[in-house]
């Protein structure tokens, strides 16, 4: 029997797999195969967050629209009762079966969200101008800052956003379905920077930008 082959959902995009030279005002770059959990639970349940905390190696944000971010993971307030987990490709299926464990006993669910989504990175100094055009979300450092995300709406798409630095560089999580569109409009509008593409980097940390 044959393995199942993973193909990323923009495998049709010439461009986000080859990569394209271009302007460094703005650089998009698909992080694929990463591992995408969702955990769902109280905020107000103490018991809960310290388990998640303990597996997670630092505290699960209850604070709206915040992240914690290690080198191995990246947790996400999405509401008072759900979070979203992104973490390594090789990774996942430990953190899956960690926090499940401890969250055993508990009113609380741990679910694999990773086939059914994708991310995408932005930065530049043209970065917020681009996303801008189909976002009413205020981007800017003074108001987006280091240590926040917040779900969205990307060009009439739903979409979830994290800042990887104020101002500079976002990373953008998008359903499967709409990964296709929402790349090409995200190229189409940063066409007038002479956008550029870098290669497919399935790492979770931005340190080969």
């Amino acid at each position: 029997m044959s393995e199942p082959r993973r193909e990323s959902p923009l495998v049709g995009q010439k461009e986000a797999i080859e990569g394209a030279p271009g302007n460094d005002a703005v650089v998009l770059r698909e992080r694929p195969f990463l591992g995408h959990v969702s955990i769902r639970g109280s905020a107000d349940d103490q018991d809960f967050v310290d388990a998640c905390s303990r597996v997670l190696g630092v505290a699960l944000p209850t604070r709206p629209n915040t992240q914690a971010v290690t080198d191995a993971v990246v947790a996400c307030w999405l509401g008072p009762t759900e979070w979203l987990i992104i973490c390594g490709r090789d990774a996942r299926q430990q953190w899956l079966d960690d926090l499940r464990a401890a969250v055993a006993d508990m009113h609380a669910g741990v679910v694999d969200l990773t086939g059914g989504q994708t991310l995408i990175e932005i930065r530049g100094t043209h970065a917020v101008d681009t996303l801008a055009k189909g976002m009413t979300l205020d981007l800017h450092s003074r108001s987006f800052g280091a240590d926040q995300c917040t779900r969205t709406m990307l060009a009439k798409s739903a979409a979830f956003i994290r800042v990887l630095e104020p101002g500079q560089a976002f990373q953008i999580v998008v359903r499967r379905s709409f990964a296709d569109y929402v790349w090409q409009w995200l190229v189409d509008a940063a066409g007038e920077y002479d956008y550029s593409v870098a290669q497919p980097a399935a790492t979770l940390q931005a340190t080969d930008a």
